[in-house]
């Protein structure tokens, strides 16, 4: 009786550890998902939800929906003036009349966020500013007679201007055509990449900027998250740090030795963000950012990019191919793998889908 009142509690415990090894594991697994670039390329509702079934296959978490840029302001916009009543309907594709661009109408964005949800993958929509403004602004200058004055108030060329006390509450209404799209607790991206005053410093034209978004998008029931670029070491104390931050690179990989070297002095590290209670998504663009182009797509190139990958990176692994200073802080949730359009509609939606498909399988794999 004894000697299986021992093996009683030897299983017992075995089965305990097992447990707590589980829980372990899944404590530290990361998120992974994908960002999709649709300001470049325009991809339809149909192409969208295959990315999606692919990213819940790979047991991916989140689908990142990069809707506008400098190419294509590419979601309805009551606020801009590109409705699906103003455009131009072709099967289920809407095309804004003055820029010949299709975009998706708030109904068939709603659509992913909820086809998305069903599969537990969190469509996350992205409104990019104060930069890559180029369509927003363009869109601003061919509307209303307010809208263009604003356009002459807040902008400063291809950017909005951060300086201008008309900018936040702009933003923050054009955030407000999506925020009702969301499932409660979810993100809106708002951007925040590759703007001309990222090398500066400090920020606290930007720094406020930032905060009055997040509060906005909080308030709304809804979290926010944006790129790395204006999250500088002198500012860090101040911006908000319940933002998710989407880390693609240090120096924002610019041709110019003297801007990396700024970049590299004031930008905050990944491991730094996460140490100031940040959290982030290693989104390390030297792996993996698939850019649409033919030199991406040879086949040698593929192979090398597979086998690069498996053997050199992991979810710690965040500033190019420097394995010094890891990203090891559970703050470190997730990593998101990118498709990013060439600008030239070099292939279609459907090509595009095959071509990159190695990639994605390769990531989800790892």
């Amino acid at each position: 009786m004894r000697r299986k009142w021992r093996w009683g509690l030897l299983a017992l415990a075995l089965l305990l550890d097992l447990v707590l090894v589980t829980q372990s594991a899944q404590a530290t697994k990361k998120s992974k998902g994908l960002i999709l670039d649709n300001a470049r390329q325009y991809y339809s509702v149909k192409t969208i939800k295959g990315f999606i079934r692919r990213v819940h296959a790979g047991g991916g978490t989140f689908i990142q929906l990069h809707l506008t840029d400098d190419q294509r302001y590419g979601v309805e916009s009551k606020t801009l003036n590109q409705t699906t009543q103003n455009a131009r309907h072709k099967g289920d594709v809407y095309y804004n009349r003055k820029t010949g661009l299709a975009f998706l109408s708030k109904k068939q964005l709603r659509s992913l966020v909820v086809y998305g949800h069903k599969r537990h993958v969190e469509v996350i929509p992205e409104i990019d500013t104060p930069g890559h403004a180029k369509a927003l602004i363009k869109l601003l200058k061919t509307s209303s007679k307010a809208n263009q004055k604003l356009a002459a108030q807040m902008t400063h060329k291809n950017e909005l201007n951060l300086q201008s006390a008309k900018t936040a509450p702009f933003v923050k209404k054009l955030l407000g055509e999506y925020t009702g799209l969301l499932y409660r607790g979810q993100h809106l991206a708002i951007g925040g990449d590759e703007y001309s005053s990222s090398s500066a410093a400090s920020q606290p034209n930007a720094v406020n900027y930032t905060n009055a978004l997040n509060r906005y998008v909080n308030g709304k029931g809804l979290k926010t998250a944006m790129w790395n670029d204006g999250l500088l070491k002198a500012d860090l104390k101040k911006i908000d740090h319940n933002i998710l931050v989407t880390y693609w690179s240090y120096d924002g990989e610019t041709n110019s030795a003297k801007l990396i070297k700024q970049h590299r002095k004031v930008r905050a590290t990944l491991p730094e963000l996460n140490q100031a209670g940040f959290q982030t998504i290693n989104a390390n663009s030297w792996y993996l950012y698939v850019i649409t182009k033919p030199v991406t797509f040879k086949k040698s190139n593929v192979n090398y990019w597979k086998n690069d990958l498996r053997k050199n990176w992991n979810p710690q692994v965040w500033d190019k191919t420097y394995h010094q200073s890891l990203a090891q802080s559970s703050n470190n949730v997730g990593s998101a793998i990118s498709i990013w359009g060439d600008g030239k509609k070099t292939y279609s939606q459907t090509q595009v889908v095959s071509k990159t498909a190695p990639f994605l399988t390769t990531y989800f794999k790892k």
